[in-house]
């Protein structure tokens, strides 16, 4: 059975299922509900299948219907991807270059490194996303994203992933903290009412001797992105990765890094798409992924960052 429908009705279906009725889908949409109403039965019509089972005083979509809405929001993504590259060459007269970067990564680094690499090879239009490093793979699986930065990697047959660089944990202290006057910090002499703990959102935790601080509680949190502010409004101490403990204390002067007395790490990936053109590309981002690693590793990060060739 040939099965005929547009692209219009599918993106209706996908966000009733999102917002849960044709309601809230009409008002999202800035449509009538009954406009709504007849996209979905054109949609059902035209599928050949029930969509949505009408039994119910809310509407539930049937196994069909699941299965249609995970594979419209790929297609919508699809879309939108390819919108974008025919409005870049449209206005550039080439496609940007997209990376999606951990939040880890993205405050100062990556735009610091994509920076690198275009003034050596020529300015492009470019954006950078912040995702967490499993959203970050998905990113690069679907096209959404040219390359990732993360520091998680999976069985994929979609992507490759390669390391380039290896950061150790490291505190960051408020200058007005006790243990700010200290050469090295022990996870077990922190206080935990002084503690920010990261929120891992970015479904990343370190590698090695973690024992002391997978034990380390705090009734303090903040999603990554926001521990330098967080560790700054209340005079704390946090531990994140070198390369952020690098970038926040260039970017908050009252705050400062130090090493750990015991040694936990991050490891930190690029991703690309297996079937890309591009392998002449990533390995020049590479090198500015690099170059810009190295740029750090002096004073107090000479030893906690290292490139992984």
């Amino acid at each position: 059975m040939k099965r005929n429908f547009n692209i219009h009705d599918l993106r209706i279906f996908y966000t009733v299922v999102m917002t849960g009725s044709t309601r809230q889908a009409a008002q999202v949409m800035s449509l009538t509900q009954p406009a709504i109403s007849h996209a979905v039965s054109r949609l059902e019509s035209a599928t050949g299948v029930q969509l949505f089972d009408r039994s119910h005083k809310t509407l539930r979509p049937t196994e069909a219907g699941r299965y249609l809405y995970t594979e419209a929001k790929l297609v919508l993504d699809e879309l939108v991807r390819i919108d974008e590259a025919l409005h870049s060459i449209e206005k550039f007269g080439g496609r940007g270059l997209r990376v999606a970067s951990s939040p880890a990564l993205a405050l100062v680094y990556a735009p610091q490194a994509v920076k690198r690499y275009l003034d050596v090879h020529g300015t492009r239009p470019f954006s950078i996303d912040v995702e967490s490093s499993v959203q970050v793979i998905s990113a690069v699986e679907t096209m959404r994203a040219d390359f990732g930065l993360g520091a998680v990697g999976r069985d994929s047959s979609r992507v490759n992933f390669t390391t380039f660089v290896r950061t150790d944990v490291m505190a960051i202290v408020h200058r007005d903290h006790p243990m700010a006057r200290r050469d090295v910090v022990a996870v077990s002499d922190i206080p935990p009412e002084s503690f920010v703990k990261p929120l891992w959102s970015d479904y990343v935790v370190a590698q090695g001797d973690v024992t002391d601080s997978d034990a380390l509680d705090s009734g303090m949190q903040a999603h990554m992105t926001l521990v330098p502010g967080t560790v700054r409004a209340v005079k704390g101490i946090s531990l994140v990765n070198a390369l952020s403990a690098s970038d926040i204390v260039s970017v908050y002067p009252d705050l400062v890094a130090l090493p750990l007395a015991s040694r936990q790490w991050f490891e930190f990936v690029l991703i690309t798409r297996r079937d890309a053109q591009n392998h002449e590309l990533a390995e020049r981002l590479l090198g500015a992924l690099h170059a810009t690693a190295q740029a750090r590793r002096s004073g107090v990060f000479a030893d906690t960052i290292q490139l992984v060739a």
